[in-house]
C-alpha cells in the first residue's frame, strides 16, 4: 500500500496495480486500418459479467440488445482537424497536433473562436526541434492566401506553440479546417483521407473540441436511432472533448504513476433530469464510450460533494474532479445513492441559474473501482497496456476481462478506433 499524490489530493490504500497484468497480444492484421463500408455492419460482442455469457451480433441488433426503458448517453463531441504539417525556415518537415487552449481562453469552443493569434499546449514530431523557432505554412483559403505561422514558445513533451495568422479576421477553428488534417491514432500509422474527414467522426458530432473521435459511436447510424426511438428507449447527450490522453499509453509499470489529462465536459440540465429519473426509477443507465461513461461516473462525485455541503464548492459555478479524488471521497464519506447525488447537483444547478454543468474530469477510473452511475457500456476493444484496458476491466471485474478479448480474438474481431464493438453489462 502506498499513498499517491494527484493535484493536492492524497489517497491512501489503493493496491499497486500492475500494467503487465493488463496486456494482451494483439497481432497487427487485427487492427482495423480503415472503417467497414457501412457503419452499423460492425461485430458486437455482448458480455454480461454477472454471469460470464458472451454473445455475438451485428451492431444493427442493439436496439434489440437494449432493454425496454434503457437509458442511453452518448458524447456529442465533433473531431477537429487538430493535425499540423508545418516547415521550418529550412525547409524540414514538422508535425503538430493541437492538444490543449492556453489563450485567449483555456476553454472550448472559445478559444477555437481566437481571432488572429492564439497559445495552445501541442505535442511535436520533428527534429532539431528549438525554442523560438519558426514554423509555418501557406494555402489557398476562399479564393484568398492563407499564412499561418507558429513559434515554439518552449520545447518539452507538450510544448507551448504560439500561432499566427493572415488574414486576422479567421476564426482559429476556420484555420484548422483550411491548413490541418484530421488527428487519425499513431498506431493506424497512415495519413487521412477524404473518407476519414466522415468516418472518423460520429453521426451526431456537434461540439468541436476533441483531438480523437469517441470511438464507440462511430458505428451508430440514423436508422438505429430511428428504430431505438421505436422501442421508447431515451437518448441524451453530453459532451466531452477527448484530449491526447487517449493516445498516451501507460509507461510506468504501476499504473497508479500514470497521470490522465483532464478534460472538458458539458453536461445539460436536460440530461441530469432524465438520469436522475432513471437512476430514481432503477432503470438501466447505458453509456456510449469510455468517454461518456467517465462522465456519468464524475457526475456522482460532483454531486456527492455538493450532497456533503463543501461550502467552496457549493459556491464555485464550475465542476472539477481530481485523478484520485473520487477514490479519497469514498474513503473517507462512504457512497450515497446515485439519485441523491444527482438531487444535490441539479439543486445547485438551481442555486447559481445554470442550465449545463460545466467544469473539468481526470477520473482514472482502475480495478476496485465501483461503478455508481452506469449499469451497461458500449465500447470498442481497446490497446494493451492502456487506462481504457484499466476501465473495462473494472467494469467487469476480476479476469473477465481476458476472456472477452480472447474471445474476441479468436472470432476474427476488428480491434481500436476503426474496430468492432462490444455491449458490456455489470
Amino acid at each position: 500500500m502506498t499513498k499517491l499524490h494527484s493535484a493536492n489530493t492524497i489517497v491512501s490504500e489503493i493496491p499497486e496495480i500492475s500494467i503487465d497484468d493488463y496486456t494482451y497480444d494483439l497481432p497487427e492484421e487485427r487492427i482495423a486500418a480503415t472503417p467497414l463500408a457501412e457503419r452499423d455492419q460492425s461485430k458486437l460482442m455482448m458480455v454480461d459479467a454477472r454471469t460470464g455469457a458472451m454473445s455475438h451480433h451485428r451492431f444493427y441488433n442493439l436496439p434489440e440488445l437494449l432493454p425496454p426503458h434503457t437509458l442511453l448517453i452518448r458524447n456529442n463531441s465533433k473531431v477537429i482537424a487538430a493535425r499540423l504539417l508545418l516547415r521550418k525556415q529550412s525547409g524540414g518537415r514538422v508535425e503538430v497536433l493541437c492538444a490543449q487552449p492556453l489563450e485567449p481562453s483555456p476553454e472550448l469552443p472559445a478559444a477555437l473562436l481566437a481571432r488572429g493569434s492564439t497559445k495552445w499546449k501541442c505535442l511535436l514530431h520533428g527534429r532539431n526541434l528549438k525554442p523560438l523557432m519558426s514554423l509555418s505554412t501557406s494555402v489557398v483559403y476562399n479564393a484568398s492566401p492563407l499564412l499561418l505561422k507558429a513559434t515554439l514558445l518552449e520545447k518539452n513533451v507538450e510544448t507551448t506553440v504560439c500561432f499566427e495568422w493572415q488574414p486576422k479576421e479567421l476564426t482559429f477553428l476556420e484555420v484548422l479546417e483550411a491548413v490541418g488534417k484530421v488527428p487519425l491514432p499513431p498506431y493506424l500509422n497512415r495519413e487521412p483521407d477524404e473518407q476519414d474527414k466522415i468516418r472518423y467522426q460520429t453521426v451526431y458530432a456537434k461540439n468541436e473540441g476533441s483531438v480523437a473521435a469517441p470511438t464507440a459511436g462511430l458505428h451508430f447510424t440514423q436508422a438505429i436511432y430511428e428504430r431505438l426511438q421505436q422501442k421508447g428507449i431515451d437518448v441524451q447527450e453530453l459532451t466531452l472533448h477527448v484530449g491526447i490522453g487517449t493516445f498516451k499509453p501507460v509507461h510506468a509499470h504501476d499504473a497508479r504513476q500514470h497521470d490522465m489529462h483532464a478534460e472538458q465536459v458539458i453536461v445539460s440540465k436536460q440530461t441530469l433530469v432524465a438520469l436522475h429519473q432513471h437512476l430514481a426509477q432503477q432503470m438501466p443507465v447505458v453509456a456510449v464510450g469510455t468517454t461518456s461513461l467517465r462522465v456519468l461516473e464524475s457526475l456522482y462525485w460532483f454531486g456527492m460533494k455538493l450532497a456533503l455541503k463543501q461550502e467552496p464548492v457549493w459556491r464555485m459555478n464550475t465542476m472539477n474532479l481530481e485523478q484520485w479524488e473520487a477514490y479519497a471521497l469514498l474513503r473517507e464519506h462512504g457512497m450515497p445513492q446515485a439519485h441523491q447525488s444527482l438531487e444535490a447537483l441539479l439543486n445547485w444547478l438551481d442555486k447559481h441559474g445554470l442550465e449545463a454543468v460545466t467544469g473539468s474530469t481526470q477520473l482514472m477510473i482502475v480495478p476496485g473501482y465501483h461503478y455508481k452511475i452506469c449499469d451497461g457500456l458500449i465500447t470498442n476493444f481497446h490497446q494493451p497496456r492502456s487506462t481504457l484496458i484499466l476501465l473495462v476491466a473494472a467494469f467487469l471485474g476480476g479476469d473477465l476481462w481476458k476472456k472477452v478479448y480472447d474471445e474476441a480474438l479468436q472470432n476474427e474481431y476488428r480491434f481500436l478506433s476503426y474496430g468492432d464493438a462490444s455491449l458490456l453489462w455489470r
